[in-house]
């Protein structure tokens, strides 16, 4: 069915009280949850369901790192489309020569959902990755690239892609686990890298879930400071919709 405009542009289910308040700012992490207990007693059923489902269905095992592209119409769909199928993380090294900018009317406010972290290269973010547990595996057409379908769904994994001209420098080659590749069916040798992205990221994040018997992967506490969040996050742009 269409997508309900009001939906893409931002929370809805909002009562009339919470579109009222004022907006303020954000408080201490000793008081964040109780400002959000009290935003939270104002959504409606409808709203307080979609985001715990949201919030149930968030994989923190699963990331996105984008190396140093070009495009932030790129960059935007690719936020979009990873905070669309539940990721938690995206991590992203800037580029240069680029604004680094991802448009909002493409994310359609979708990179306020996720946790972006920014370093200074693509080999950071692997170091970092790994060091996180993370096997990082790099989108690349190489004698030992492996086909997407085959990444391992038994533990933490990031995909990472690269410069649309460039690709993935060396140095953060070496920094990789490894290398994965998507079959070509026609003439052209490569996928435009947002659509790359939400091809390899759509079946990797289907098979995780599928191995782990379940939608997501926070834990107890990490729901409840997510959810706490959200709610917050909502009330802010809900605010802002009104004016």
């Amino acid at each position: 069915m269409p997508a309900d405009p009001s939906e893409l542009l931002g929370p809805r289910g909002l009562t009339q009280e919470l579109l009222s308040e004022p907006e303020e700012p954000p408080e201490e992490s000793s008081a964040t949850h109780d400002r959000a207990a009290f935003y939270w007693s104002l959504l409606t059923d409808e709203r307080k369901a979609r985001i715990e489902s949201v919030v149930a269905s968030r994989l923190a095992s699963v990331a996105v790192v984008l190396d140093r592209l070009l495009d932030a119409h790129n960059t935007a769909a690719i936020l979009r489309t990873a905070e669309g199928l539940g990721i938690l993380g995206v991590h992203i090294a800037p580029n240069e020569d680029g604004d680094g900018v991802a448009h909002r009317r493409v994310t359609q406010d979708a990179h306020k959902w996720l946790d972006l972290v920014q370093h200074q290269s693509g080999a950071q973010a692997a170091t970092a990755l790994k060091a996180q547990g993370f096997e990082v595996w790099a989108g690349h057409l190489d004698a030992r690239s492996i086909l997407y379908t085959e990444l391992p769904a038994n533990r933490p994994v990031a995909l990472l892609f690269g410069n649309e001209h460039e690709w993935p420098s060396a140095e953060t080659l070496a920094a990789c686990t490894g290398t994965f590749r998507i079959p070509m069916a026609g003439f052209t040798q490569s996928f435009n890298v947002s659509v790359a992205e939400g091809i390899a990221l759509a079946h990797h994040a289907q098979r995780r879930r599928s191995f782990l018997h379940a939608a997501g992967d926070l834990d107890g506490k990490a729901r409840q400071a997510l959810q706490d969040r959200f709610t917050l996050l909502a009330a802010k742009l809900s605010r802002r919709l009104k004016r």
